[in-house]
Formats: C-alpha cells, structure tokens, sequence
C-alpha cells in the first residue's frame, strides 16, 4: 500500500503542476486581451488558477469523508504560501507594496480572523456559506478597484504582439489544464491516504504538511518566476489572493458537503504571519528580513504541530 500510495501522489502531484501551470497560462493570456492590470491578474486569475489544486483536492476529500485532508490542506496551504512562497520572493526580491495592496491586504486579514472566529468548534456548512459569499464579494471589489495605467496597457499590447498570442490556443491551454487538475486532485489525496494508512499517520498532518506543500507548487513557481521579474504586485496579488481562495473555495465548499473539524492551532498561526503581513507591508515594502522571518515561523509551525 505504501508503494502505490507514492506512486499515486507523484503521479497526482506531476498532474497538479503541470495541469495549473497550463491552466495559469491560458487563463493568463485570455485575461490579457481585456487589458487586465498585473495586480488583477495576480489576485483572480492567477490566484484562482494557482489554487485550483488546493480547491479540488479539499472538496475531493471532503466528499469522500476525509474531513482531516480538507481542513488540514485548505489552512496548511495558506501558512504554506506566505511562509514559503511569499518569503522566498521577498528574499529572492524585495516586494513594494503601493496603498491599493495594503487595502487587499487588511481586508484578507480581517478574512482571516472571522474564519477563525466561526470555526473556533469546526466548520459546518453555514460557516461555508458565509465565508463563500465574503470571497464573491472579495472578486467583485478587487477587480472593481484594480486599475491599469497606460505604461502597463502598451506592455501588454507589445506582450501580445511579441508572442503572437491565439485564443483559440490559450482556451485549450486552459481546459487541458483543468482536466490535469481534475484527474490529479484524485490521485493525488488517494496516494497521501494510503502514506498515512501505511504509516499511521493521521490524516490532518498529512493534510497540513505534505498535500498542503504539494498543492502550493503552483504559487510557489508562479510567484518566484514573478519576482525574478520584479511584478511585486503579481506576487502579493497571487499569494493573498490564493489564500483567500483556499479559505473561500476549498475550505468553505468543503463544508457544504459535510462539517469539517476545528484546526485552533493551525489557525492561530495563520492570523499571526497575516497579521505581519500587513505590519511589514506598513513600510512599503516586504524585504528580504521579513521574507526570512516569514519562512522561519513556517518551519516554526510544521515543528509545532508535529509535536502536538
């Protein structure tokens, strides 16, 4: 069981990246043709797509009763991307945050405590509903308030004319990748139930630490390719809009289809790195220092709950 549980996850997880990378692509170029700001592409597109794997996998787990995977992944991931995913960025490249970022940001992080406050004894599926309905509204304000100037409209107009961009491809591009993640989301938490069977390790750990990494790939490769190019507001935009998305997508659809259990610790932890998150974004800028701080409590909190 234990062979073929790695073999399954490996397999899912190569699905997974590969079937968001495509998806991300696609969805990227589409979004392009309608002159849609770096930042609005980072916190919808990009930050939906990124965390398609996330979204399916809990939802997945949910609906086969595996409530330990849905909860664990769908948090784990969140703590993922800001400790790893956002703090390699920052060290890799120092983040500015302008005031329209610091807005997304505060309003993520009140996201976040409310989610703590209604699942302080689980989640059930009002506590889905809400915390839903609180991401729809999230969409509509972002890309409502997320502007383009006009240096950013002929970079996007160059982009496109250098790469000759099809729409015909970038729609297959997209639904090609969906299917990948569709099909790897399966495998992928079948395989880490079949590790924590062989291993008899529970399967909340298994959730908040292995499928919560494995699914944060995406961001992670994403997010590092964006600061290699200094698109600072693609990285923001990905990793509070990805979080937002695990917490509105796989956390709160997870709950319609059976009540997941409390994870008090792992959310206690989440409000602090988004807490400073917002405290570091206050100096304008996300630095190396913070992205270093930010990857040492992620290590911090997988030391925590292992030995909990």
């Amino acid at each position: 069981m234990l062979i073929l549980g790695i073999f399954y996850f490996l397999l899912g997880l190569i699905l997974l990246y590969y079937g968001s990378d495509w998806f991300v692509l696609g969805s990227e170029r589409l979004a392009r043709y309608f002159s849609v700001s770096n930042f609005v592409i980072g916190a919808t597109v990009v930050a939906i797509g990124t965390s398609l794997p996330e979204v399916i996998t809990s939802v997945y787990a949910s609906y086969t009763h595996i409530s330990g995977i849905a909860i664990g992944n769908a948090i784990g991931s969140c703590i993922c991307n800001i400790g790893i995913v956002l703090g390699l960025s920052a060290i890799l490249n120092p983040i500015k945050v302008n005031n329209n970022l610091r807005s997304n940001i505060l309003f993520y992080l009140l996201y976040v405590i409310l989610t703590a406050i209604l699942g302080v004894n689980g989640f059930s599926w009002i506590d889905g509903t809400i915390l839903l309905l609180i991401f729809l509204i999230y969409l509509r304000w972002t890309i409502k308030n997320g502007y383009i100037d006009n240096i950013e409209i002929e970079e996007i107009e160059k982009n496109i004319e250098k790469h000759n961009i099809s729409l015909a491809f970038s729609l297959v591009l997209s639904i090609v990748g969906l299917i990948g993640v569709l099909v790897g989301a399966k495998l992928f938490v079948d395989g880490a139930k079949n590790i924590a069977i062989a291993l008899n390790i529970s399967d909340k750990i298994i959730g908040f630490t292995l499928v919560a990494f494995g699914t944060s790939v995406p961001e992670l490769m994403v997010s590092l390719a964006a600061a290699k190019r200094n698109l600072g507001g693609i990285i923001l935009g990905n990793v509070i809009g990805s979080n937002m998305a695990d917490i509105g997508g796989a956390l709160a659809i997870s709950c319609l289809f059976t009540n997941l259990p409390s994870a008090n610790i792992q959310m206690v932890i989440l409000i602090v790195m988004s807490l400073l998150i917002y405290l570091f974004a206050r100096f304008g800028k996300i630095n190396r220092l913070h992205g270093l701080i930010l990857l040492v409590l992620y290590i911090f909190s997988i030391v925590t709950l292992r030995m909990g």
